[in-house]
């Protein structure tokens, strides 16, 4: 199962951040080179494009088509309560890991890979 693997990799020997974990987990299936992996570093710790958790945003570039990405911003939050990661940090609803491994299991289901 994806979420395992992203489980993993998240601030494993790689020291991978939230969404170097979901880009890297997804490597194969969405031909992510490791350049845009080592890149995503930038993504970690709330800054993602508009303050969005970092693994849902690796989950959104993997993910282009728009009402996929609605479709896990909508499971996200059911979970999570939120998309932001300061909020869910905030609110401690989930800590960064459970973050990683609903994304992954978000992606997972969304394209039922």
């Amino acid at each position: 199962m994806k979420s395992k693997i992203a489980e993993r990799l998240f601030h494993g020997a790689e020291g991978y951040n939230c969404a170097q974990a979901i880009l890297k987990t997804f490597q194969q299936e969405f031909n992510v080179d490791e350049y845009a992996i080592l890149d995503a570093s930038r993504n970690g710790g709330g800054r993602a494009e508009g303050g969005r958790c970092g693994a849902l945003h690796a989950a959104h570039q993997l993910i282009g088509d728009k009402n996929f990405q609605q479709k896990i911003d909508s499971d996200f939050i059911a979970k999570g309560g939120s998309v932001l990661c300061r909020e869910i940090r905030r609110d401690k609803v989930m800590g960064c890991k459970e973050c990683v491994i609903l994304a992954a299991e978000c992606v997972q289901e969304t394209l039922k890979i």
